[in-house]
C-alpha cells in the first residue's frame, strides 16, 4: 500500500513539473501562453461535457470545444468584446445544435430536460473558456507575463502546500460532504502557499507587500472555492476524476479547477496597481 502511495506522488510530481515547465516556456512570448489556455480550456469543455453526458446532460461537445478554443484567442484579439462575443454566440449555437438533434433524431424530451441542457451549455461556457481568458486579457497589461506567472505561482504554490502536507499530516477533515480528502491541515498549508506566492508576485511587481498579501490571501480564497465547487460537481456526476490523460492528477479539469476562478481574480485585482 505504501508502495503504491509513494508510486502515486512520484508519477504526480513529474507530471506536474512537466506541466510547469510547458507553462514557463509558453511565457516566453505572450501568444504561445493563449495558445495554452486555448488548449486547456478546450480540453476541460470536453471533459466536464462528457462526464455531464454520463449523467443525463446533453451539451453539445463538438461547438463547445472549438468556442472554448476560440474564446481566449479572441479575447486576445480583440479585447473583452471579443471575448464576450464568441461566449453569447457559442450559447446560441450549442442551443440551435442541441435542438436541431432532436428535431432530425426525433428523440422527444420534456421542457424541463430541454432547458436543463441549454442551461448545462451556458454553464460550462462561463466556467471555463469566460474564466480562463481573462489570463489572455491578463498578459497584454503592463507586466502582464509577471502577473501571469504569480497568479499561477500562487495557485500551484497553495495547492502544493495544501495537498503534500495534507497528506502526511492531515487529520480534521475541512467538509468531508464534499471533498472527503480536503483537511484544515491541509488548508492551513495552502495559506502559507498563498504568503508565499503572494509575496514573490510583489516583489517582481515592485509592488507593497501588504498588496502580496492581499493578493495571496485572495487567490487562496478562489483556489480553494474553485477546488471545492469542482469537487461538488464530481460528486453530483458521480465521478472520481474528470479524465485520465495526467498521470497522477486525473484531467484537464482536475488541473484547473483552482486556476480557473484565480485568473479572473488575478485580472480584478490587477486593475487594483493600474
Amino acid at each position: 500500500m505504501e508502495e503504491t502511495k509513494s508510486k502515486s506522488l512520484v508519477t504526480r510530481l513529474l507530471v506536474g513539473f512537466g506541466l510547469g515547465g510547458i507553462f514557463l516556456l509558453s511565457l516566453i512570448q505572450p501568444l504561445l501562453f493563449v495558445l495554452l489556455t486555448a488548449l486547456a480550456a478546450a480540453g476541460g469543455v470536453w471533459e466536464l461535457a462528457t462526464a455531464m453526458r454520463k449523467s443525463g446532460w446533453h451539451v453539445p461537445r463538438i461547438p463547445a470545444t472549438i468556442a472554448a478554443f476560440l474564446t481566449p484567442l479572441m479575447a486576445f484579439y480583440f479585447g473583452p468584446q471579443g471575448q464576450w462575443l464568441t461566449i453569447w454566440v457559442a450559447i446560441g449555437v450549442m442551443v440551435s445544435w442541441r435542438l436541431l438533434f432532436l428535431l432530425l433524431a426525433k428523440k422527444w424530451q420534456s421542457t424541463k430536460a430541454t432547458l436543463r441542457d441549454f442551461g448545462a451549455s451556458a454553464f460550462i461556457m462561463i466556467y471555463i473558456p469566460l474564466l480562463i481568458s481573462f489570463g489572455a486579457l491578463l498578459i497584454q497589461k503592463e507586466n502582464g507575463t509577471i502577473w501571469v506567472f504569480g497568479f499561477v505561482l500562487t495557485t500551484v504554490a497553495i495547492d502544493s502546500f495544501g495537498y503534500l502536507i495534507g497528506r502526511v499530516w492531515g487529520r480534521t477533515k475541512l467538509s468531508p460532504e464534499i471533498s472527503p480528502k480536503k483537511t484544515w491541515e491541509g488548508l492551513l498549508a495552502s495559506a502559507v502557499g498563498a504568503i508565499f506566492g503572494g509575496v514573490t508576485t510583489v516583489w517582481l511587481l515592485g509592488e507593497s507587500i501588504w498588496f502580496g498579501l492581499v493578493f495571496g490571501l485572495a487567490i487562496l480564497i478562489s483556489s480553494v472555492m474553485g477546488d471545492l465547487s469542482e469537487s461538488l460537481i464530481k460528486r453530483d456526476l458521480e465521478v472520481k476524476d474528470m479524465g485520465d490523460v495526467l498521470p497522477g492528477h486525473g484531467g484537464v479539469m482536475d488541473r484547473l479547477d483552482s486556476l480557473l476562478p484565480s485568473t479572473f481574480i488575478a485580472y480584478l485585482l490587477s486593475h487594483v496597481v493600474f
